[in-house]
């Protein structure tokens, strides 16, 4: 799925020169998130990309749907853990479903979490229809969101491309979740256009060492203009080592590089808190 408007407004805003930055995974950490909005200095001109994952692991999922949703700089693209909020976030009965749900099992438990702390009085009354509503209208615009963007000289997207298969033939399957396959690719992806991309860890993609924790991730594949192939920005936000958590953004009018390092605290007592209303 894409979104041909979209494409269109980001291509006029890089044409006109001013900034289109993307922003990898960010997973529940509206803080941060906000924070590096912010120091982004967006311009009425400028535009954001977000690859998708916005959800699921941190503490407020629900607060980093709401500042994408409210400013119409902002666009983002569908994760993996979006589509699996939208196919497994049920309000009724949720409580009977913990271990067989593969969302819930992924991060989804605190994206619930944040969700009934939103409709909950001070007096600890929950607002179900209010809430039940607020469900329902998110999983219709995250089941909206394109799978990947395309403009000329860039692919958006959250995981990736198959390299074994046309890029034409390809749908949410790869867009949403490959990994190896499309970071492993010995040839570029599309010879044309640098493709940006979210979802896997980057230290994972320079062999887990200490090192490379908050590193963007280059592809030794070049295209003919000498950019890198393709280029991984999920700096990894949401682990608990003592070690930088970063949220990164790229600019593609400028490959400039700006990250934020987490701001909420987030080891084993903050994950119990978020997973309780």
């Amino acid at each position: 799925m894409r979104n041909k408007e979209m494409e269109k407004d980001l291509q006029k805003s890089l044409d006109d020169g001013a900034s289109v930055w993307v922003i990898g995974d960010v997973h529940g950490f509206s803080v941060t998130f906000e924070n590096l909005v912010d120091m982004l200095q967006l311009s009425e001109k400028d535009r954001v990309v977000v690859l998708g994952d916005l959800i699921d692991r941190g503490p407020d999922s629900y607060n980093v749907i709401k500042a994408v949703q409210a400013d119409s700089r902002i666009y983002s693209t569908k994760g993996n853990h979006e589509q699996m909020m939208v196919e497994g976030f049920i309000p009724k009965g949720i409580s009977h479903k913990l271990e067989a749900n593969l969302w819930l099992r992924n991060g989804g438990i605190e994206t619930v979490a944040s969700y009934i702390r939103a409709f909950m009085n001070h007096s600890g009354e929950e607002d179900s229809a209010a809430l039940e509503q607020e469900i329902i209208a998110d999983k219709k615009w995250m089941n909206s969101l394109p799978a990947h963007v395309i403009l000329d000289k860039w692919r958006l997207v959250h995981a990736g491309y198959d390299p074994r298969t046309d890029l034409d033939e390809q749908g949410e399957a790869e867009h949403l979740w490959i990994r190896t396959p499309f970071h492993n690719s010995t040839t570029a992806i599309d010879e044309q256009r640098c493709v940006v991309v979210g979802h896997t860890p980057t230290m994972l993609l320079f062999g887990d060492s200490d090192d490379y924790y908050g590193k963007i991730w280059y592809s030794d594949v070049r295209l003919e203009d000498g950019r890198a192939a393709s280029i991984g920005i999920d700096t990894c936000l949401f682990h608990k080592q003592q070690l930088p958590a970063w949220l990164s953004a790229i600019n593609l009018q400028t490959m400039e590089i700006k990250q934020m390092p987490r701001v909420e605290v987030w080891d084993d007592r903050a994950r119990h808190l978020a997973k309780t209303p």
